[in-house]
C-alpha cells in the first residue's frame, strides 16, 4: 500500500508566471514525526529528491530527548545556500497520511541554521521508498522499497 500527500500550497508575494500567474506554489510537504527516547514531535518537512540527507533543527533533538554532544558531524548544502554544519543521529521517523502509517529508524541531521522547513531527503528516508510526484494531482504517493527496515 502506498502513502499518499496532497501538496500543501505556499503562498506566493506575487503571481507566479510558470503556474499562469497562481498566488500559490504547489509543494510536497508533509508532517513527520521524530520519535525520540523522551518525546516526540511532529514537523513540518519537504519531500525534498535533491537534498542527500534528513534535516531538522537542533532544538528538535533536545525537546525528544536526543544528545548530540558527541554525535558525528557532517555538512549539508542546499540551493542557492553554502554548507551547513550538522550533527547526526538516530531517530525513529513516523509518516500517516491518515490511511497507512510507517515507521523506521534512520539517520537524520539537526543543525542550528535556521531552516524555512524541514528536509526529508535520501538518507534516512527516501532511500526506502519509491516517490512518485503526480503534478496533474498535486499529490505525493510513498510506496516501501526492498530495502524499508520499519513496519
Amino acid at each position: 500500500m502506498s502513502l499518499i500527500f496532497s501538496y500543501k500550497l505556499w503562498p506566493s508575494p506575487r503571481p507566479v508566471t510558470p503556474l499562469r500567474g497562481r498566488w500559490v506554489r504547489p509543494r510536497p510537504v508533509v508532517s513527520v514525526t521524530l520519535v525520540g527516547p523522551k518525546a516526540s514531535r511532529v514537523q513540518p518537512a519537504l519531500l525534498d529528491t535533491g537534498a542527500d540527507d534528513c534535516v531538522f533543527p537542533e532544538s528538535v533533538a533536545a525537546q525528544i530527548g536526543i544528545d548530540l554532544t558527541s554525535a558525528p558531524v557532517g555538512n549539508a548544502t542546499g540551493v542557492g545556500a553554502g554548507p551547513i554544519a550538522v550533527r547526526y543521529a538516530q531517530v525513529a521517523l513516523r509518516l500517516t497520511d491518515g490511511r497507512e502509517f510507517r515507521e523506521w529508524q534512520g539517520w537524520a541531521g539537526f543543525t542550528a541554521a535556521r531552516l524555512t522547513v524541514s528536509l526529508l531527503g535520501f538518507a534516512g528516508c527516501l532511500q526506502f521508498f519509491g516517490a512518485f510526484f503526480h503534478g496533474d494531482r498535486e499529490e505525493v504517493e510513498l510506496t516501501v522499497n526492498s530495502l524499508y527496515p520499519g513496519t
